[in-house]
């Protein structure tokens, strides 16, 4: 394995190790294994709160990493195309009707994000379908379309909540990974693995289309079936993780752009990179989000909005010197 994708294991290593020990409380390791409210507060809430940021970070990183492959794009995430904005609607809708229900072990939360990224996705298929135009343009101009609308939505049942409820949903829309426990950690560690499983068992689809859509179509690949479900599958993910941390920005753009560069655009290099620094990213922005202004835990969706508006300029700077 690359000596990149190794240190940089190692580093992220260190990083799951030692941040739950910094907080509003320091904590130390003679105070862990005892039996009081410093144990419990390691174990119960910064370990799981650390697990769920690496594994949260790292799916937010594979769903960038596969919409700009399946766009060409450095600028496409799926906040970009909607999916992030459709799966958070679903969850305000769910949120504000309080429904508490469960399907097969999921929760009515997670279904309501679920569906509200398939709504995002099949909303920009159809848009494209209708004006007879399924070109990159036209479905990535189509899901920025799209993201407004469901903003929209979120903000007119953010009025329309009560006082207390949306001032805690105002709190959720940051994004955050404060409230979870080994359940979600579980849940979303199994998710994770599937998408990277998907990513390696269609790796000759995606490096097919990432070389253009006439070479993929010259080699029999029917690219608008594989698009849709690819974003089908993107719902899933992204919904999932909506669900459970709230709409978090800017992970899936910078992270593929990085693991592209230091990937030297190889795909099992690419894939790894990204796991590995999307994870790390959003533990560190949550470690910094408890210590930056300690004893007030920031939404750690602000630190890596912080972070990546900046990068996101510059992403776009320097795509436009690219096409004068």
């Amino acid at each position: 394995m690359n000596k990149k994708i190794w240190m940089l294991g190692v580093v992220v290593l260190v990083l799951l190790i030692f941040s739950p020990f910094w907080g509003t409380i320091r904590l130390n390791w003679q105070t862990i294994f005892a039996n009081d409210s410093n144990s419990f507060i390691f174990w119960h809430l910064r370990v799981p709160r650390v697990l769920l940021g690496f594994v949260a970070g790292s799916i937010l990183a594979l769903s960038g990493l596969i919409c700009q492959n399946l766009f060409k794009n450095n600028l496409a995430t799926p906040d970009i195309l909607g999916i992030s904005s459709g799966a958070a609607a679903g969850a305000v809708i769910s949120i504000k009707f309080k429904m508490h229900f469960s399907f097969f072990g999921m929760g009515s939360i997670y279904i309501f994000s679920y569906l509200g990224a398939l709504l995002a996705v099949l909303f920009v298929f159809f848009i494209a379908r209708m004006i007879k135009n399924s070109s990159l343009y036209t479905l990535l101009m189509s899901g920025v379309a799209i993201s407004l609308f469901f903003s929209s939505i979120i903000v007119f049942f953010q009025y329309i909540f009560d006082f207390s409820d949306t001032f805690s949903l105002v709190r959720w829309l940051m994004g955050g990974i404060s409230v979870a426990g080994y359940k979600e950690v579980m849940i979303l560690s199994v998710l994770l693995l599937l998408f990277l499983l998907a990513i390696f068992l269609f790796r000759r689809e995606f490096l097919l289309i990432s070389a253009g859509d006439d070479f993929a179509q010259s080699k029999g690949l029917n690219i608008s079936n594989f698009r849709i479900l690819s974003f089908l599958g993107l719902a899933i993910f992204v919904g999932a993780v909506v669900s459970t941390c709230g709409p978090i920005g800017f992970v899936a753009l910078i992270v593929p752009h990085l693991s592209r560069l230091w990937g030297s655009s190889q795909y099992g290099k690419t894939v790894l990179l990204s796991v590995f620094l999307g994870g790390g990213l959003l533990v560190l922005a949550d470690l910094l989000a408890r210590i930056l202004i300690a004893p007030v835990d920031i939404p750690v969706g602000i630190v890596t909005s912080l972070l990546g508006a900046p990068f996101f300029l510059f992403l776009l700077f320097a795509q436009l010197r690219k096409t004068n």
